[in-house]
């Protein structure tokens, strides 16, 4: 079928760094599902953008729609026809309602039995006139975590749109939003290009942009470029500097600029005073500079700024960028040199005017809060055997009491990025312990999907500690991520959580520290009112879809994980290990011999009350086999999920099938004496529940 190539971008004002990348990924998830929903084949989606533009380029879009064929169905054939085979009135009826004649309805066969049908083929319509209204659609259905209006538009977009650019092959495709209507302009760099840009044609457009407007689209090629030119300058100079690397500020950097130029500063080596990481961090997340090292490794007062295309002829824009830099450098001196009249306690006291959130006390009251629940995650810990040192919960106690006093200190009240950083060196500084210093700054880790996690088992044990606590109060509070909203970033809290358990391979129950947490704010209004046990049962199934998040990620099974969860498992360690058995089992062909007679328990069971068995009353021989194996697999499993051999547990199940089916087929469970009866259920509730406290494997789909 012929195609042509589309090419559609959407102009706007300076668009944040974060929103580029968020519009490129809802740009491209639309157009594909309205290009799928529309029946129109393409070869490919390119997204690209800038800080003043969002494009896609569909390669081969082809120019017709591809055919489709709807069946719409009628009465029941029994109920059209008469006796004689003749149709009806409501076969009549139907054919009317279609405009057809009786003869040209047709027959379709169902589970309910036959139907008359008809089956009417689509118009296939030409791509270039249905496009308006596709391309308006797709505009209108891109998504950003911050949207604003502007004017009197009703329109929602990260930025206001000043053009829109929408050529099929080379014809205009004519789309409006609010007082903007579609051309084949577009407008280049702000200040390199001559401004409006007349396109004709969809293709060879990235080459065209480049050359007429000094705009680079591919993201790529700018980061290609950056990368070289910071080469060139470190080549120029020889080898003996080196630009500190730093990938997210990198990626936003990348989004800064539409085309970029490189160049070195310096600032005075005074500043070098500061300790290094914070140093680093004021040159990169205020100024968005790369900071430079000399060839020993150490910071020297120098640094990499990209800029958005401007030549530097006359020095001017560098000695521009060094001016800004002195100055948050000069802040930050101070601030720092500030900081040092103040003692730990002076910073703590100062947390008790902290809020932490409305109803949920001071950062303060957290503080107190995260020591006594990492002295419950020990507790826990050391049940299992897994810690035995002493030494541990004195520097998780001393951790949480030093973790949030940086955030009074002058230096991040003034520069907020540096929470945790400015914790660490300041707890170095004053000789706190390694392990205390690192957990002050670790235990905000992960901050993202993909961050680094604690490397200290302090650190590990603070992280999860703070975690919970923020995701236990914002639940209490009622700030529950719904949809795409979650302003406290509790996702991003739960998943570091389940990546911290599983790395550190704790195996405490998750449900038990959950309860704790619920605990530690009874003391707050709040808190009263509540139906705890919901609570701590939301919160766990929140922390759990993000275990499933990340199996989906790596392209495993979700309803493993919901079926071993609703065992009552709450040890994110064992519910991993059970899963992997369960894949075994499945791979090993066995899961049918499971999930069969469990199902048939259920079934049976449903909405039966039990008691207790009484062997007196098993009557056949069936019944008493099945008993006997029932309290001797019942003991093996139990035994054998204590040394975490759920394998073996699941094989034992398996096995049960064969005394169970003959159970079934040999003994009649609705037996006309009562007392026998009920026995006979509640041996079934008996196995059924030996079954669900391994996983309830009904909801597995093979």
């Amino acid at each position: 079928m012929e195609s042509k190539n589309l090419l559609f971008e959407i102009g706007t004002e300076e668009l944040p760094s974060s929103c580029i990348n968020e519009g490129m990924q809802s740009f491209e998830k639309n157009a594909r599902e309205k290009f799928s929903r529309n029946r129109i084949d393409f070869k490919s989606i390119k997204t690209y953008g800038t800080p003043r533009r969002l494009v896609i380029l569909v390669e081969d879009l082809n120019v017709f729609q591809n055919p489709s064929e709807k069946i719409i169905m009628g009465p029941p054939r029994k109920i059209a026809f008469d006796k004689n085979g003749k149709p009806n009135q409501a076969a009549a009826g139907f054919a009317r309602s279609l405009g057809i004649q009786t003869k040209e309805l047709e027959f379709a066969e169902t589970e309910r039995g036959q139907y008359l049908c008809k089956k009417i083929s689509e118009k296939e319509e030409e791509t270039r006139k249905i496009l308006p209204e596709i391309l308006a659609d797709i505009l209108n259905s891109i998504t950003f975590s911050v949207q604003m209006t502007w004017a009197d538009w009703q329109t929602k977009f990260a930025r206001p749109i000043r053009w829109i650019l929408a050529v099929f092959g080379d014809e205009i495709i004519k789309v409006k939003t609010e007082s903007v209507e579609s051309s084949d302009f577009t407008f280049g760099h702000r200040t390199l290009s001559a401004g409006k840009i007349k396109v004709g044609k969809a293709d060879g457009y990235i080459d065209f942009l480049e050359k007429e407007g000094k705009v680079i689209l591919d993201k790529e090629k700018r980061k290609a470029i950056i990368l070289d030119k910071i080469e060139d300058i470190e080549s120029e100079n020889k080898g003996r500097i080196k630009a500190i690397i730093n990938e997210e500020l990198l990626d936003e950097i990348i989004n800064l600029v539409e085309i970029p130029n490189v160049l070195l500063g310096s600032f005075p080596d005074s500043f070098l005073v500061l300790p290094e990481e914070i140093l680093v961090k004021a040159i990169e997340y205020h100024q968005r500079y790369f900071a430079v090292r000399n060839d020993a490794g150490k910071i020297i007062p120098k640094f990499v700024v990209v800029q958005n295309g401007i030549k530097d002829s006359d020095g001017s824009i560098i000695k521009g960028n060094e001016r800004v830099l002195k100055a948050r450098l000069s802040d930050a001196s101070f601030f720092y040199s500030e900081d040092k009249k103040y003692s730990w306690e002076n910073w703590i006291e100062k947390l008790k005017g902290v809020v932490f959130y409305s109803g949920l006390g001071t950062m303060y009251d957290k503080q107190q809060r995260l020591e006594k629940i990492c002295i419950y995650i020990l507790s826990e810990l050391k049940q299992k055997n897994i810690i035995t040192d002493k030494k541990i919960e004195s520097d998780c106690v001393r951790a949480s009491q030093l973790c949030k006093t940086d955030l009074v200190t002058n230096l991040v009240v003034e520069f907020p990025e540096l929470q945790g950083v400015v914790g660490r060196e300041y707890a170095k500084e004053r000789e706190e312990e390694t392990e205390i210093s690192e957990a002050v700054f670790e235990h905000y880790l992960p901050r993202f999907y993909g961050d680094i996690l604690p490397k200290t088992f302090t650190g590990t044990v603070l992280s999860i500690a703070d975690k919970l606590d923020t995701i236990t109060g914002m639940f209490l509070a009622g700030n529950i991520p719904s949809g795409s909203e979650d302003p406290f970033a509790l996702r991003r809290r739960a998943t570091g959580i389940v990546q911290s358990l599983i790395n550190r391979e704790f195996d405490i129950d998750l449900g038990n520290i959950i309860n704790y947490c619920i605990s530690l704010y009874g003391g707050f209004d709040i808190s009263k009112n509540q139906d705890n046990n919901r609570n701590a049962e939301n919160i766990f199934s929140f922390i759990a879809a993000r275990l499933k998040f990340l199996y989906e990620r790596q392209q495993k099974r979700t309803d493993v994980i919901d079926a071993i969860t609703s065992s009552g498992c709450r040890s994110l360690k064992e519910i991993t290990r059970r899963y992997d058995a369960v894949e075994k089992i499945i791979i090993e062909g066995l899961f049918e011999d499971i999930v069969t007679p469990m199902i048939r328990c259920k079934n049976i069971s449903k909405n039966k009350e039990f008691t207790d068995i009484k062997e007196e009353l098993l009557k056949e021989k069936s019944e008493k086999l099945l008993h006997e194996e029932l309290v001797e697999r019942r003991e093996k499993i139990k035994n054998n999920n204590l040394s975490g051999s759920f394998d073996k547990s699941l094989r034992e199940l398996a096995r049960f099938r064969k005394t169970i089916d003959r159970f079934f087929d040999e003994v009649l469970i609705m037996d006309k004496d009562e007392s026998v009866r009920n026995n006979r259920i509640s041996l079934i509730g008996e196995i059924l529940s030996l079954y669900l406290g391994m996983a309830d494997f009904s909801v597995i789909t093979i």
